[in-house]
């Protein structure tokens, strides 16, 4: 297939699809993606909240998963291979590890593909990595490692509906993107076009988007700790990238920060000072710019760690025990964005144009506005708020 813009319109019609009763466990959850060297201390903020679960990054992951089960943990629990990713990284052909995928059944958890990467029109590798895990049956989601042409050109898109659709298998989607996938309004367009069908699909690897995907129908989403588990970089000439500078989710700009950026606004920007205030269990009421007067670079990381998955996960608990309708939920997650951008904008206009506003915030105002309407459930069961 060309990586040209086709002209086709993809069918956003729901189709029937085969039951997945096996997915019920994991429905409406906000997985947290780390690496494996993470997962004790992940997994310890994780099961303190409302459908949260973990998803485990890289070769050794179905050992720290084995270790999470023995001591008792109790949430969701996937585990990702990875092996798309990298300068190593294996194309979509490529044929599944039957040792990976068997041991992950033995520890009881939805058995997840360990996948190659799925390159522009890559339509061979696709097809492999969707009737290989036709074959394993019930428990299995297909990892589906995409270039973003695969929701940003409409032919394209025609094509992963269909493969998706025709073979009843559930995907879990990771996006390739520099930056951030959803900050490409075609992408999110794909990438909402293909919930609205009903198909079962899963996404990893994002940031606070997961929420958003989430709201409008996905069956689960994992955002990560880290920037590179945030989204699937492309592999580029030259050398590695310069490790990122620590950075802080802050909950009214639905958006991660770096801490020396975030002590900026909040000297700047006084006027907002009770938004700057996180009652978190980690800040206990202090401003977010206490992570910058930290010198100890590893006491920094640890607690801007801690807050970042604690009130991520707030957010969407939040959504999560609300009794709002589906629509309300989608309409709720629009206005949340565009008041996230207000935000910026006015931290921008004290701060300067090094302030950089998400475009994935905009991408969710005006698509998201789009499937507003749609008659898409979010996978958000109604609950009580937790007695904590």
């Amino acid at each position: 297939m060309s990586g040209t813009h086709g002209t086709a319109t993809p069918d956003t019609t729901a189709v029937p699809h085969r039951r997945a009763g096996w997915l019920d466990p994991i429905a409406g959850t906000l997985f947290i993606q780390c690496e494996a060297s993470e997962a004790e201390e992940t997994a310890d903020l994780v099961e303190q909240r409302l459908g949260a679960g973990l998803v485990i990054t890289g070769r050794d992951a179905l050992n720290a998963a084995r270790l999470l089960r023995e001591r008792g943990f109790d949430a969701p629990l996937l585990c990702d291979a990875a092996r798309y990713a990298g300068k190593n990284r294996l194309r979509a052909t490529a044929s599944f590890s039957r040792q990976w995928l068997a041991l992950q059944r033995d520890l009881g958890l939805p058995v997840l593909t360990d996948s190659g990467y799925v390159g522009e029109g890559d339509v061979d590798g696709l097809r492999t990595i969707v009737r290989q895990a036709q074959q394993w049956g019930d428990g299995v989601i297909a990892c589906l490692p995409l270039h973003q042409s695969w929701l940003r050109n409409s032919r394209h898109l025609q094509v992963l509906q269909a493969e998706i659709r025709d073979s009843g298998v559930v995907v879990a989607l990771v996006l390739e993107h520099q930056a951030d996938p959803f900050g490409v309004q075609a992408v999110l367009r794909g990438f909402l076009t293909l919930l609205a069908t009903g198909s079962p699909v899963l996404l990893l690897r994002s940031d606070v988007s997961a929420v958003g995907a989430l709201c409008f129908g996905a069956v689960a989403a994992a955002a990560g700790t880290r920037s590179k588990l945030r989204h699937l970089y492309p592999v580029l000439d030259g050398g590695p990238p310069r490790p990122p500078l620590t950075s802080v989710f802050v909950k009214h700009c639905l958006s991660y920060v770096s801490v020396d950026k975030l002590a900026t606004a909040v000297q700047l920007t006084p006027d907002q000072v009770e938004q700057w205030e996180c009652r978190c269990d980690t800040c206990n009421s202090r401003t977010v710019d206490r992570f910058a007067t930290m010198l100890d670079p590893s006491e920094q990381r640890t607690e801007a760690f801690r807050h970042s998955v604690e009130v991520l996960l707030r957010v969407h608990e939040k959504l999560r025990i609300s009794r709002l309708t589906p629509q309300q939920v989608r309409k709720t997650w629009v206005a949340r964005c565009s008041g996230a951008g207000f935000f910026h904008e006015e931290i921008r206009s004290n701060v300067g144009v090094g302030w950089n506003i998400p475009a994935a915030l905009k991408a969710w105002r005006i698509i998201g506005e789009e499937f507003v309407e749609r008659d898409v459930t979010p996978r958000f069961p109604h609950e009580e708020a937790p007695g904590r």
